[in-house]
């Protein structure tokens, strides 16, 4: 460390130059070539960069299910456990950063708002080259989580045998994030903001790195049109100390940031000279035993103290290097913090160490280097959102600003501007100007502004049956074959096109009105309606939680919908942050399964009933597995949330899975809605005969649901004892998910092997190595506990006992 005494603030911009500036001409041109390499090669760029720079041999640049669900059980408990505390902790720091939508009227008339919208797709960046910085995805990832990124996309450096660091894989499991991509480095970065078959591109990029990585995310932004968090390159920390800090201590902070990289840079300021030299002397004591011992004192070599005449000297000297990390160690921290102007972080007297920000305290440890503290901050969950205005004028707002704004487009010259204005004026004059409020849901028309236009204007198709109830002693009306039906029963007429037989008795069982439900080919039908009804494509969106039932997702692809996706937590609950996402999304339908598919819970009636009460769109609950569930169904509430829809089906706890008969029950507007879009004769008369049939049986529906809970019970109890089951997750379904020690599509294809069928769903989010399992009959469960035993004890022992 070098040693400066009394310098002129002339030669101060001298001494604060970082160690990087020296070769930034040489790294640029070096970054802008890799840059070409994956622009022109994409992946394979990425694989024999991999090899050159890592030393990696990749078969795949993608994390595999395997590889996430070999990881947990690779990282120590007690780790896990402070990765835990750690995560909490930041979260309770970011998620204290959120701010509610502001609403402001600026004159009678005039209301401006501004929310905070998620960026849609962010690439986070974690160093793992020569230190797996594994709390740097928890320092991105939990702000990410919290603003609602919809994707989220890893990458970092593989380890030279190919794998990623287990670590890694850890918490971003904790996370709920599952694309990790095996790149480091500058063509990390690059194939971030260029896109890649593999990697997509990203709407932002975030994370600190070395001087290759900064120049690699500079050059991005400069040119590929991709934001960026901040310049975050080689690690820093600057101490001021006076005579009361402790040497052992500015020690350790200072080789804290110096075993980081040989491009770190430390620097001490005190007004002690004989702090300096017993800091040195510490220096050289505690390097002795490190680890990193070598890489540390590379910094070293580059870092610097400075002995400066007082306190106001030092701060100086502070603000102009604007150091990513601040240590003050003097009894009067808290009074020179108020100096403070520059620099990422601080941290205030003897006790709190630069380490305790770098992983647990709370506060984000990716913050601006290189002076950049002077126009950035550090990464906040501010960083991971846009901040969106909105304005609404009412005809009041427009007559009292309007001339306002045509005076002033007149003097700037531009007619156009000032006309927009005039026109409305000028129809508000006429009495036929459009209340913007309109198109607004309110109490009184809660569906304001959600119904495709083209839907609200269209006329319904009306069939035969619709002109004409009931029968004639001669029906020549819907060009039916009079003759009969081949075959040995007779469905040669058409039938209910509104099913009012079947409406009336489900009404009936289930305490609504017949104007409240909606049958349909399955819940599908439903799903499909209701994204056709409100979604215009091309434009508009609907909100998934997954991991969840798939058919959302599909039937908003076949209508060219855009899906917003705002993931289940690790227990699969909505995430804490659901509101304010749902909020700021302009979502036209957000599905809720509860109990959820593929995971048997019951999503919790507090946060559904807040989304219910503050989502502009439309809420769907699939309650597909309901009748296995002790909560009251939602039915229950139509008539206090009129943008509820209900979703049922005869397929489970009935039996009638053959039959597609699937439910909505809605507020009667909504059910018209429906009505008005779908096939005429949608439900046919076998069906429609047979669901007469069952729900005159409804009395027998509990033994059959008490017959298979009994069966659930059952396999959630034995299941555990198998040594090759990890979890069985809590269900309220009549399945249960269960995550298994061994990999589950090898598992899954030996019980198919032995005529067991499951499903596989350990691609899902959230449910790696995962199956899930049906309660089926006694004997067809006593089957699979026999087969999955038996596949058990075939198994190492050492896999088996994991």
């Amino acid at each position: 460390m070098q040693v400066y005494s009394y310098p002129d603030p002339g030669t101060w911009p001298a001494l604060q130059l970082r160690p990087a500036a020296a070769e930034a001409p040489q790294v640029a041109a070096r970054v802008r070539a890799i840059f070409e390499q994956v622009r022109e090669r994409g992946d394979a760029a990425l694989l024999s960069l991999a090899a050159e720079l890592d030393r990696a041999t990749l078969a795949s640049l993608v994390v595999s299910e395997a590889e996430f669900a070999a990881a947990a059980a690779q990282v120590p408990a007690e780790l896990q456990a402070a990765i835990r505390q750690a995560k909490t902790n930041i979260e309770t720091f970011h998620r204290a950063q959120r701010e509610p939508e502001l609403q402001v009227e600026t004159m009678h008339g005039v209301a401006c708002s501004r929310r905070a919208v998620p960026v849609q797709r962010v690439g986070l960046y974690v160093p793992g080259g020569t230190a797996p910085l594994f709390s740097t995805l928890l320092m991105l990832g939990v702000p990410a989580r919290l603003a609602g990124c919809p994707e989220v996309v890893v990458c970092t450096p593989p380890q030279p045998d190919g794998s990623v660091n287990p670590i890694i894989l850890f918490v971003a499991q904790l996370l709920g994030i599952d694309k990790v991509v095996k790149a480091g480095g500058a063509q990390a970065v690059a194939a971030l903001a260029i896109g890649t078959v593999t990697v997509p591109a990203v709407d932002k990029v975030f994370g600190p790195g070395n001087r290759y990585v900064t120049a690699a995310k500079q050059l991005a932004a400069a040119e590929f049109g991709v934001a960026i968090d901040m310049p975050a390159g080689p690690s820093e920390v600057l101490v001021v100390a006076d005579a009361s800090a402790n040497p052992a201590f500015v020690a350790a902070d200072l080789l804290s940031q110096a075993e980081h990289g040989p491009d770190s840079q430390v620097v001490l300021l005190s007004d002690s000279q004989t702090i300096i030299e017993q800091v040195k002397a510490e220096l050289d004591r505690q390097l002795a035993s490190l680890p990193r011992r070598d890489v540390a004192a590379q910094a070293l070599a580059n870092s610097r103290a400075v002995l400066l005449a007082d306190a106001a000297t030092m701060l100086a000297f502070s603000n102009q290097y604007a150091p990513e990390h601040l240590i003050l160690a003097t009894d009067n921290a808290e009074a020179l913090a108020e100096q403070v102007v520059n620099a990422g972080s601080v941290f205030l007297g003897h006790l709190t160490p630069e380490a305790v920000g770098d992983y647990a305290s709370g506060t984000n440890h990716t913050l601006p280097t290189s002076g950049y503290a002077r126009q950035y901050s550090g990464v906040s969950l501010d960083s991971f959102v846009k901040k969106i205005t909105f304005q609404r004028l009412s005809p009041v707002g427009l007559r009292a600003l309007g001339p306002v704004v045509e005076t002033m487009a007149e003097a700037e010259g531009l007619a156009a501007h000032a006309r927009a204005v005039t026109l409305r004026l000028d129809a508000l004059a006429a009495g036929t100007g459009q209340d913007a409020e309109k198109n607004a849901p309110t109490a009184a028309n809660p569906y304001a502004g959600l119904i495709r236009p083209s839907v609200e204007r269209m006329q319904p198709y009306s069939s035969a049956r619709d002109e004409f109830e009931g029968m004639a002693p001669v029906m020549l009306d819907a060009n039916e074959n009079s003759l009969g039906s081949v075959g040995p029963d007779n469905f040669s007429r058409y039938p209910d096109p509104h099913q009012r037989a079947i409406k009336a008795d489900l009404a009936r069982l289930k305490g609504v009105e017949p104007a409240n439900i909606f049958l349909g080919n399955g819940s599908d039908e439903a799903i499909d309606l209701l994204v056709r009804l409100t979604c215009t494509p091309g434009k508009d969106s609907i909100v998934v939680c997954p991991p969840t039932y798939g058919m959302y997702e599909v039937a908003a692809n076949l209508n060219d919908v855009r899906v917003e996706r705002l993931p289940l937590t690790a227990n699969f609950q909505l995430p804490t942050n659901a509101v304010e996402v749902l909020t700021a999304s302009s979502a036209k339908v957000v599905f809720l399964c509860s109990p959820n598919n593929p995971t048997g819970n019951l999503l919790a009636e507090a946060a559904l009933e807040t989304i219910l009460r503050t989502f502009r769109g439309i809420v769907v609950v699939d309650e597909a597995y309901a009748d296995f569930a002790a909560a009251p169904s939602w039915t229950t509430r139509l008539a206090e949330f009129p943008r509820l829809v209900v979703l049922q089906t005869f397929s489970k706890a009935w039996g009638l899975a053959g039959l597609r008969l699937g439910v909505a029950y809605a507020a009667p507007k909504l059910i018209e809605y429906f009505n008005k879009i779908k096939p005429p004769y949608n439900i046919s008369a076998a069906t429609q005969q047979h669901a007469l049939v069952a729900l005159a049986a409804a009395p027998q529906l509990p033994e059959l649901q008490a017959e298979l809970l009994e069966g659930r019970a059952r396999l959630a109890e034995e299941l555990p004892l198998l040594p090759l089951v990890d979890h069985v997750f809590p269900s309220d379904a009549n399945f249960l998910l269960v995550r298994f020690k061994v990999d589950a599509t090898a598992l899954y294809d030996q019980l198919r092997a032995r005529g067991i069928v499951v499903r596989n769903r350990t691609t899902q989010p959230g449910c790696a190595g995962c199956l899930r399992l049906t309660v089926g009959t006694a004997h067809e469960n006593a089957q699979l506990l026999q087969a999955l035993a038996e596949i058990g004890a075939e198994l190492p022992v050492t896999v088996a006992a994991r």
